[in-house]
């Protein structure tokens, strides 16, 4: 998963220990992907990677923002230059249009997601703003649609083959049933495959 920093500033340690070597600092608003959570003793680390490259740790404690891709549920939103209301109106976003939420600013106790339109332009919106998170996708995610689907398929194999139907039976007939979660169980494994060759190709 990808975040950013909401601190001023972290130290990214090359173990989960903060006795061991400073690899860099990271600031506030930079981006890194999010790895493993590391529990020892009374402490929380979390593993990171850098644009660079650079993997480490950071403390559990640091304040991090989860970047994630947005749409808005009620009105359009208005995205500004700066997060001031006053300041101009970079575009307006229409409701049910895929924008991505990157970190959030307060100014003078007033709370501001930064935000980037689909087409690359990057400004502010209100955080009051009613907003619906898109599911993310992932490798993990497509291989347990995969499995889920091919779990789905074989229950229907299963069930149309021990259990034929009887059309004399009363409301014996279970063939529809077993079709119905073949034809599921495979829809499921070719769009968990479909998402999983597109996050091979982003990585």
């Amino acid at each position: 998963m990808r975040a950013s920093l909401g601190d001023e500033s972290a130290r990214v340690w090359q173990e989960p220990n903060s006795e061991s070597i400073s690899l860099t600092s990271i600031h506030k608003g930079e981006e890194f992907e999010i790895g493993k959570v590391i529990r020892k003793k009374k402490e929380v680390w979390v593993t990171i990677t850098l644009d660079n490259g650079v993997t480490g740790f950071i403390s559990g404690d640091t304040h991090i923002f989860a970047i994630q891709q947005v749409e808005a549920v009620g009105n359009d939103l208005e995205l500004y230059q700066q997060p001031d209301s006053s300041s101009p109106v970079l575009a307006t976003i229409a409701k049910k249009t895929l924008f991505t939420v990157r970190g959030v600013e307060t100014v003078n106790e007033e709370s501001w997601y930064r935000a980037e339109t689909e087409e690359g332009m990057q400004g502010y919106i209100k955080s009051g703003a009613r907003l619906r998170a898109k599911p993310q996708v992932t490798k993990e995610s497509a291989r347990k649609m995969m499995i889920t689907g091919a779990l789905f398929a074989v229950g229907g194999a299963v069930l149309y083959f021990l259990f034929p139907s009887n059309p004399e039976a009363a409301g014996g007939n279970t063939s529809f049933i077993s079709l119905g979660l073949i034809l599921l169980g495979l829809f499921q494994v070719f769009q968990g495959f479909a998402q999983y060759r597109q996050q091979s190709k982003k990585d």
